[in-house]
């Protein structure tokens, strides 16, 4: 089977949340492009390195399950989008619920990488 946008992608994001759970940086440091920016559901813009030192500290995500992703290729360029449910905390802080999530992907020298997100969330059910 040839490798597609649409077959890659759904595992890479599905690698990625598993990474943050087990808070394993260096898979995280690999999926993330270096000019990676988030746009969070807090009202945030964070970098590649704030994402890590959050997802790597305070950031707690205990249970993580996309329950949809949609992949749209257009050539080395692809967008994600994703219906996901977590069980998390922020400082301590419940984060659990429904989000939404837009990531775009970019294929540089044959490797998909994150360049950016944009969550919505948690919803109510």
């Amino acid at each position: 089977m040839i490798a597609t946008a649409e077959t890659e992608i759904p595992l890479l994001e599905q690698s990625w949340m598993a990474a943050w759970v087990a808070k394993d940086r260096a898979t995280c440091e690999c999926i993330l492009a270096d000019d990676f920016l988030l746009t969070s559901a807090r009202g945030a813009l964070m970098s590649k390195s704030e994402w890590l030192a959050g997802a790597m500290g305070p950031f707690v995500c205990s249970v993580f399950n996309w329950e949809q992703i949609q992949v749209r290729p257009f050539g080395e360029v692809a967008i994600a989008h994703g219906r996901a449910k977590q069980q998390a905390a922020v400082a301590g802080q419940d984060w659990s619920g429904v989000f939404l999530v837009t990531d775009v992907w970019v294929r540089r020298n044959g490797l998909w990488q994150v360049v950016s997100r944009h969550g919505t969330g948690p919803l109510t059910e």
